[in-house]
């Protein structure tokens, strides 16, 4: 599998862009072994409060979904956080078909990230993943 650059991912996301006023959020996750695959170096979402509608986008997503960013839901939206929940039918490494579950929690205040990934139909292991967003 070929994961989509950086430059994918923005693209495809603002291909399908918000209105302009949403927030644009990209997001980096350094790697590690808690990730499991499932959490990548970069994610981008976008968000319009007024709306309460959000795009989520990484290299997973784009590969999975025809180089198109998913819907996601908005769980929260505080003073203090933004919680977005998205699903991305994959693959796994055993060839079986999963809907991976995500959750991203951005915190406002020092731009923290943090996602978990939950693989659908049973399955007790989540990855998870802490990084750094900016507005672009």
């Amino acid at each position: 599998m070929v994961l989509r650059p950086l430059a994918a991912a923005v693209t495809a996301l603002l291909a399908f862009a918000l209105p302009s006023h949403a927030l644009t959020l990209e997001c980096r996750i350094p790697t590690s072994s808690s990730g499991g695959g499932y959490i990548t170096e970069l994610y981008v979402f976008q968000y319009d409060e007024a709306a309460q509608k959000a795009l989520a986008s990484d290299g997973l997503i784009l590969y999975y979904n025809d180089d198109q960013p998913v819907p996601a839901k908005v769980s929260a939206d505080t003073a203090n956080k933004l919680v977005l929940s998205w699903k991305v039918q994959m693959t796994n490494s055993t060839g079986q078909m999963t809907n991976m579950q995500y959750r991203a929690a951005y915190f406002k205040a020092d731009k923290s990230v943090t996602i978990r990934a939950t693989p659908g139909g049973g399955y007790t292991n989540s990855f998870e993943g802490r990084g750094k967003c900016k507005a672009v």
